[in-house]
Formats: C-alpha cells, sequence, structure tokens
C-alpha cells in the first residue's frame, strides 16, 4: 500500500467520522466533491479495501505474456544481437510475427543490459534542404565501398540512384568498384523503369567531371570537358548538379547508413558469398526498403519523362569513342587492334572515320554512317571498364589473306638535266670595284 493510499484512507475515515468535512477532504485530495463521495459510499461498503483500485495486485491485460518475452529475449542474444530497436521490432514482425511497439522493445533491451549498436553522434547544426515537391525532379546517385559479404566474398561497392521527394530507391546493383559502367547500368534501370529524371545530383567524381582541360573551341562555346557519364546525360538531356560537401547530398549518404546496417544483416541471413547472389538479395530487399522508408511526396504528379524518340538505348548506355581506320583496315583500341572485315559493296575502309561504342553489358560495336561495321565480345571474367576491352576471343589478323589496299606502283626516276648559265648571267659577273678617294 502506498503513502497516497494511507492518506486516502485517513482522510476518508475522519470525514465518516464527522471530524472533517467532504469539501476539505476534496481539497487535501485534489478531486472533486464528487469524487469524495464516491470514496465515502464505498468506505461505508467494504472500508479500506474500497479505497485501493481493483487492478491492485493483477497484471495488465496488455503485457506481453512471458513466453512471448523470453523468445524475444532469446532471440535478441542469438540471431538479432548487433540489430538496433528500429530493425529488431521489423523483423519480429515480418519473420515471426510478434507484433511490438518501440517502447515493448527497448524496454526488453534495457532489462537485459543490452546496448544498442548504433553510435549516435553529436548532431551538428546544418541548413536543412526541402525535398523535391515530386518524384523523378531530383535523384541523388552515389557509390558505397564497405564490406557488404562480411568476409565471406570479396569486397564490393554498392551503387544506388534514391529519389529525394519520397527516399525511395530507383535503382541499385553491387559492382568490383565504382565505376562508370555500374552509374550507366543504374541510370538504364532507373530510365527503364520509371523514366528521365529532371536533374541528377552527384559528387565531384571524376566519373562525373572529366578531369582533361577546357580547350579553346570548349571556352568559346562555353562549355566544360564531359566525362562518358556526362555525355550520357547529355544525350538523355538530365541536368547535372556537382555537390561540394557530403552533407548537400545528405538524403544517399544517410540511405547507406541504414544500409549498411539492415541490407549487411539480410545478405547474412541468405548467406551471399559471392556478386551475383548479392545482386540477387539485393532486388528483392529493395522493395521491402521502399515500402518500410518510403514517403508520399508533397506532388502526386510525376516528373519522370518518357523516352524521347529515335534515340537508341544501347548508344546512349555505352562509352562513345572515335578512331580513324589505319591502312591495314584496322582501329587502335587500348593495346588492340581490331580489324573491321570487308563487305561486298566496300573492301576497306582506310582512313575513314567510324565510331566505337562499348556497352556495359560487354558489347563493342564499331559504326560508320549509322551502319554496324564490327561487334566484338568482352570476356565475362573480366568486368567492363571505361577505355579497356578484354576480348573474349583472340584477336586472329592475317593482312595477307585480305589485302585490303593494293600497293601502289614504285615511282620512275626522272633523268637528270643539267643546265649551264650564260656568259652574261649575274653569277658570271664580277663585283665592280671603286676607287679610293685617297
Amino acid at each position: 500500500m502506498s503513502e497516497r493510499d494511507l492518506m486516502r484512507i485517513d482522510v476518508i475515515s475522519r470525514v465518516v467520522a464527522h471530524q472533517t468535512t467532504a469539501k476539505r477532504a476534496a481539497e487535501i485530495q485534489g478531486v472533486c466533491l464528487r469524487q469524495v463521495r464516491r470514496q465515502i459510499r464505498a468506505f461505508r461498503e467494504k472500508g479500506s479495501e474500497g479505497l485501493i483500485h481493483g487492478n491492485r495486485g493483477h497484471s495488465s491485460s496488455r503485457r506481453i505474456p512471458e513466453p512471448m518475452r523470453e523468445q524475444v529475449r532469446i532471440l535478441m542474444k542469438g540471431e538479432y544481437f548487433d540489430y538496433n530497436t528500429s530493425h529488431l521490432r521489423d523483423e519480429l514482425a515480418s519473420e515471426h510475427g510478434i507484433h511490438l511497439s518501440y517502447a515493448s522493445v527497448y524496454r526488453l533491451r534495457a532489462e537485459l543490459g543490452l546496448r544498442s549498436p548504433q553510435k549516435h553522434k553529436v548532431p551538428q547544426h546544418r541548413r536543412r534542404r526541402e525535398r523535391a515537391a515530386c518524384m523523378g525532379q531530383l535523384v541523388q546517385v552515389d557509390g558505397s565501398d564497405h564490406d557488404w559479404l562480411e568476409e565471406r566474398g570479396p569486397k564490393l561497392t554498392l551503387i544506388v540512384s534514391v529519389d529525394d521527394a519520397t527516399g525511395k530507391i530507383l535503382g541499385a546493383t553491387f559492382r568490383e568498384e565504382e565505376d562508370t559502367m555500374g552509374y550507366m547500368l543504374v541510370l538504364d534501370d532507373v530510365c527503364h523503369h520509371w523514366g528521365r529524371p529532371q536533374a541528377l545530383y552527384s559528387d565531384q567524381h571524376t566519373i562525373f567531371r572529366s578531369p582533361k582541360e577546357t580547350t579553346l573551341e570548349q571556352r568559346l562555346r562555353g562549355e566544360l570537358p564531359l566525362s562518358q557519364f556526362g555525355r550520357t546525360l547529355a544525350r538523355l538531356g538530365i541536368a547535372h548538379i556537382l555537390a561540394r560537401s557530403p552533407q548537400a547530398k545528405g538524403r544517399v549518404e544517410r540511405l547507406f547508413g541504414t544500409l549498411q546496417d539492415r541490407l549487411v544483416k539480410e545478405l547474412r541471413r541468405h548467406r551471399a558469398c559471392c556478386l551475383d547472389e548479392a545482386n540477387r538479395v539485393l532486388a528483392n530487399y529493395i522493395p521491402k526498403y521502399n515500402q518500410r522508408f518510403g514517403r508520399e511526396p508533397a506532388s502526386p504528379e510525376s516528373a519522370f519523362s518518357p523516352w524521347p524518340e529515335g534515340l537508341s538505348p544501347e548508344k546512349t548506355f555505352a562509352c562513345h569513342y572515335q578512331r580513324v581506320v589505319a591502312n591495314d583496315n584496322t582501329i587502335s583500341f587500348g593495346s588492340l587492334h581490331l580489324p573491321i572485315p570487308p563487305s561486298s559493296d566496300q573492301p576497306h575502309h582506310v582512313r575513314a572515320t567510324v565510331d566505337v561504342y562499348l556497352h556495359y553489358s560487354g558489347t563493342l560495336t564499331v559504326e560508320h554512317r549509322g551502319t554496324q561495321l564490327a561487334s566484338f565480345r568482352h570476356n565475362p571474367s573480366r568486368p567492363v571498364r571505361v577505355d579497356h576491352f578484354v576480348p573474349a576471343q583472340p584477336i586472329v589478323y592475317a593482312p595477307t589473306e585480305t589485302p585490303y589496299r593494293e600497293p601502289l606502283p614504285a615511282p620512275v626516276p626522272k633523268p637528270r638535266t643539267v643546265v649551264k648559265p650564260a656568259a652574261n648571267h649575274p653569277w658570271r659577273r664580277l663585283p665592280a670595284v671603286t676607287p679610293d678617294p685617297k
């Protein structure tokens, strides 16, 4: 029995004994006069027990059953030992059918003396940028180099594109390293499933910003040198914004903080140990993430644009180069000399300027005025890189079997003619001698 209960019994007993008034008892307890009259009636009927709440000593009907509490404790110490409170609550609901509030999970964790694995830093005051108004207005992209497989496999890099208005993942993939081809693949996935976004927000990596110096022609036109990915954005008409700090693109930075906690555990649960398995787990996890963390945009309209007519996706999401065909009807690409096979209407393309496209899927094509001249496949065991091509089969080229150009005839030497100057030629004249005036 608490002190408040003792005080209530003492006050009501004095009211019943006519030692004080009901109005004075109401003032002492801080309740209304009607409540005091109820207490007097209960005291006369049941005595002191009538002034104690009826649920005293009984368990709450909303209390978590003890078997469920014990099950949650076992899961906390075992499989979910490094899960934070919010993630643990979600997994208990989705995987075990245990629906608990955040406060209940937090209290159970505190009872076991388990601290949250999430490190909390002192927040810094920064000016918050408002989200984009509608979906597709701004897309943030970045890559995260992390031990995603927890030493079960190679170290991978996750490349992600996230919508600024909704916080949803639009496209993502695992790569061996952060490279242009990975961003090409993610952007192709976004344009295929959602459409062309209005603007793309990225850091100042050389993938997005060319390190080459601006030429005189570009300065006169007011242009900047573009990287291969920058050319792709220019073809699609997507505005490119370069962030000056990681905090400027905080949406994707905070996304990586969540994925490095939750996605790592998802990969661990499915025992992913290679690149292909990690990408399969990632594809199944993206809808789960969007359902849990996605939010409705301020405007229901979509800012995604449809694919422009006449634009080839194979050429758009590819690295574009220009080469001049050599005299032996080959082009140079890196350390390789790729032959161009002759056609029925044109036996060679010597001195012609051709377009070379290296697609992220591993196909290298050579075109001249819209006509494909040759196609080569990349070695599937090697990753596709910018300015680097490894053919799937050795390049065999025998110039004697395919004479692309006939040798020119040897020049005939002209007979030499000796010409003697005339007697009155200026060369034969002697200079005039001027007499000395002395």
